[in-house]
């Protein structure tokens, strides 16, 4: 097991850094009423899924997460209605910036229990509206002073003999504890964190499984959106029918484990098992067309607009452009 999910935070007090945001979502869920949202912000890396998941454990409440593939009419009976064993709910929309405004109002009106919003930029047009329903806790990077204690204690009980001092980990990590224990895995204290999206790609789909999982870490895209780029370039990598459909399998158990699962990028490592050996022949892949995201944005304006559901406007819209064409 790799240390970022090995000692992956699971109470509150196990959190770096985040008294001052754990304080305030505390005081906000003790005066909650419904029709109104907790706006979690800042860069990805800095805890804000992490804090989500150890206070619904500490509080004893059953965590329902939604992410940008589930569909919001899919989940409105989930969040009206008590969970197993009568268990009250905490609801966590993660990836906010990917939703439609008013998919995410119909999620807040409608929910029967507090709901949380991760965002990675609250001051995104599109979240406008949404900001007036909301109060905001901004999560602040991780100093390297306080990343150093935890790295150093998690480096002598693994008996770990890394290449360079425990501040340079702590350092060069950007403010990510996650970050600093991947490299501290690897026993490098710097690593490329852009990698290039195609080549990673490639990765992906050929393997062996070991560097398939070392291009996510590095990708600058996290695992929910490379989603998209392999969804997108699956029937180019493989033609055969037999092993595309097992490739789509293997997304949509990516796709349904995304928020069970803390290790669920190995899912996406899963690829290069398909075949028996990587083809030798060169695939050109491509970008995600952003015909879908642009519908989402469209369908929610019209349905703002014209007071229905945005999956009525979805299912009308084809016949829509009809007219318009």
């Amino acid at each position: 097991m790799r240390l970022a999910e090995k000692y992956a935070p699971k109470k509150v007090s196990e959190l770096i850094g985040k008294k001052e945001a754990i304080s305030a979502i505390m005081t906000w869920l003790s005066g909650w009423k419904k029709g109104s949202a907790l706006m979690l912000t800042g860069p990805p890396g800095v805890g804000k899924t992490a804090t989500v998941h150890t206070l619904a454990a500490e509080r004893g409440l059953e965590l329902l997460e939604i992410g940008p593939e589930d569909r919001v009419e899919n989940v409105l009976s989930a969040i009206m209605q008590r969970g197993l064993l009568m268990r009250r709910r905490l609801v966590a929309v993660d990836g906010a910036n990917s939703f439609a405004p008013a998919d995410l109002l119909e999620i807040i009106k409608n929910s029967a229990f507090p709901v949380l919003l991760v965002a990675d930029d609250p001051w995104a047009p599109k979240l406008r509206t949404i900001r007036a329903k909301c109060e905001i806790v901004n999560f602040k990077k991780i100093p390297a002073f306080m990343m150093e204690g935890t790295l150093a204690e998690i480096a002598s009980k693994e008996d770990l003999r890394p290449s360079a001092p425990i501040t340079a980990f702590a350092e060069m990590s950007g403010g990510d504890m996650r970050a600093a224990m991947i490299d501290l895995d690897s026993g490098l204290a710097s690593r490329d964190r852009s990698s290039n999206v195609f080549e990673v790609l490639r990765t992906i789909f050929r393997g062996p499984p070991s560097a398939a999982l070392n291009a996510l870490e590095n990708s600058e895209k996290d695992p929910a959106s490379l989603m998209w780029w392999i969804e997108e370039n699956i029937p180019v990598e493989f033609p055969d029918p037999k092993e595309r459909a097992l490739a789509f399998d293997l997304l949509s158990r990516f796709a349904v484990e995304k928020h069970r699962n803390r290790n669920h990028s190995e899912i996406l490592a899963g690829f290069c098992s398909i075949r028996d050996k990587s083809p030798a022949r060169f695939v050109s892949y491509r970008q995600p067309r952003p015909q879908p995201a642009l519908d989402t944005e469209l369908c929610s304006q019209l349905a703002s607009a014209s007071h229905c559901s945005t999956r009525k406007i979805r299912t009308e819209l084809p016949l829509m452009r009809r007219f318009v064409a």
